[in-house]
């Protein structure tokens, strides 16, 4: 073989590599985002925890465990009756794929949730219902649906199949066959590309005040940011096209907040009858626009309403730093790590 030859195998080899690994990241993050979407939902309504080890201390991992509170469930009637609801009315896991479910990650699955069984078996001292098992698969299972005898769940909609004798607890939910209606949205955002980027758009047309927009925003919009710019050219059209959809998604939302703002501080201006009222009402509208958009999506990531004090220190930060440095802190900041931040006098 030249050199020429060997150069070019070597270049074609490398380049593989660098495919393979950058659509290992994106498969990563869109798991990640799934998990930490359903994490909101069940969170709502009872203790919700993601890579849940099985046993503690052993290399298998629940992508998500969920053990509901009833006074929540009650408390929470948006979450309107539906697939979600009745995932999250019972203790249960739920396991996501981005491709098609196969015959080996069955038997996983089923494997976890025997041993976690035993576990909380072992922690009560008593025995305790076998939990649920809820499959998320993004491309539609063949083998294991033929293989394992799965019929359509008569109670559940298009899209959820059942195991063949109910005592075996197991749904396998087909992302892509779920009807496109609100309450599969959320779910539908763990699907394939092109499902994916149909349920954002359902997503963006629901009132600004909807609680599937609270949950999925601020996860999807930390996706859109993070993703290297460098990753992006490279991306299957459907996937680059969905980030640049969030992201300007998240800009329209935000312009639209100052937007608001300026009404009513022109309007308030106006009614002060002078000039100065009406420019100091824009000028106070943009800047509580800001805030108010910015409070919120602090609330959505630390999980609670901000307190007075926090809200205080969010307005002098946004008028030191700026909107652009503290949109970064609150998207890339653990809870724990944005909690100090606002309550650190000399924060950066």
């Amino acid at each position: 073989m030249s050199n020429g030859k060997l150069v070019s195998q070597m270049g074609m080899q490398a380049s593989l590599r660098f495919c393979a690994t950058r659509c290992e990241s994106m498969h990563f993050r869109f798991d990640q985002l799934g998990k930490n979407i359903l994490r909101e939902v069940f969170g709502l309504v009872g203790a919700a925890e993601t890579e849940v080890e099985v046993p503690a201390g052993d290399a298998q991992r629940i992508d998500l465990w969920h053990v509901p509170d009833p006074a929540l469930l009650v408390a929470h009637p948006e979450i309107e009756p539906g697939l979600l609801r009745t995932m999250a009315a019972e203790p249960g896991m739920v396991e996501v794929f981005s491709g098609a479910l196969g015959a080996a990650e069955l038997h996983g699955c089923l494997r976890k949730r025997y041993q976690w069984h035993h576990t909380l078996e072992l922690r009560a001292e008593r025995r305790l219902p076998l939990p649920a098992a809820w499959l998320l698969s993004a491309g539609r299972p063949e083998g294991v649906l033929r293989d394992f005898g799965f019929v359509p769940d008569v109670a559940g909609p298009e899209g959820v199949y059942a195991a063949p004798a109910a005592a075996w607890r197991v749904q396998v939910v087909v992302i892509a066959e779920l009807p496109r209606v609100r309450v599969t949205v959320l779910l539908r955002l763990l699907g394939s590309a092109r499902v994916r980027r149909m349920a954002l758009r359902d997503l963006a047309e629901l009132p600004e005040q909807a609680w599937e927009r609270r949950v999925a925003l601020p996860w999807l919009v930390r996706l859109s940011f993070e993703v290297p710019a460098e990753l992006l050219p490279g991306l299957p059209a459907e996937e680059r096209d969905f980030i640049m959809e969030t992201r300007e998604w998240y800009e329209q939302t935000l312009k639209q907040a100052e937007e608001r703002g300026i009404e009513r501080g022109i309007e308030r201006g106006i009614e002060r009858g002078i000039e100065r009222g009406i420019e100091r009402g824009i000028e106070r509208g943009i800047e509580r626009g800001q805030l108010r958009m910015t409070a919120r999506l602090c609330s959505l990531r630390l999980g609670r309403p901000l307190a007075e004090a926090e809200q205080a220190a969010l307005a002098v930060l946004l008028d030191r730093l700026g909107e652009d440095r503290v949109g970064e802190v609150v998207l890339t900041f653990p809870a724990e790590a944005l909690a100090a931040w606002l309550a650190d006098p000399h924060a950066r």
